[in-house]
């Protein structure tokens, strides 16, 4: 099941903040970084990914649902689930990504 877990606190997060949320879960995350307008077609991973966004916004489309993930959002999208993404407005994205 896709989960989308949203940022409630008033204060941006940081990305210490985000990333030992991830490493408490024992899942290890790398950075990434996209600059406005990247598309990623349709695919899937063989491993469960974990999405936690630090700065910009992404969307993430399924066959189920369409997400717009802002800082400090967590996506947890199960293993071969076939999803497109696309990174929205004028800021590049950043985001912590982990697989399990």
């Amino acid at each position: 099941m896709i989960e989308v877990v949203r940022w409630n606190k008033s204060k941006k997060p940081t990305l210490d903040e985000l990333k030992s949320r991830l490493d408490a879960q024992k899942l290890d995350s790398e950075l990434y970084s996209d600059r406005p307008g990247t598309k990623y077609g349709r695919h899937k991973h063989p491993f469960d990914d974990f999405i936690v966004i630090v700065t910009g916004k992404m969307k993430i489309i399924t066959d189920t649902g369409e997400w717009l993930l802002k800082p400090g959002d967590r996506l947890d999208l199960p293993a071969n689930t076939v999803h497109a993404a696309e990174m929205v407005g004028k800021d590049e994205v950043k985001y912590l990504s982990a697989a399990k």
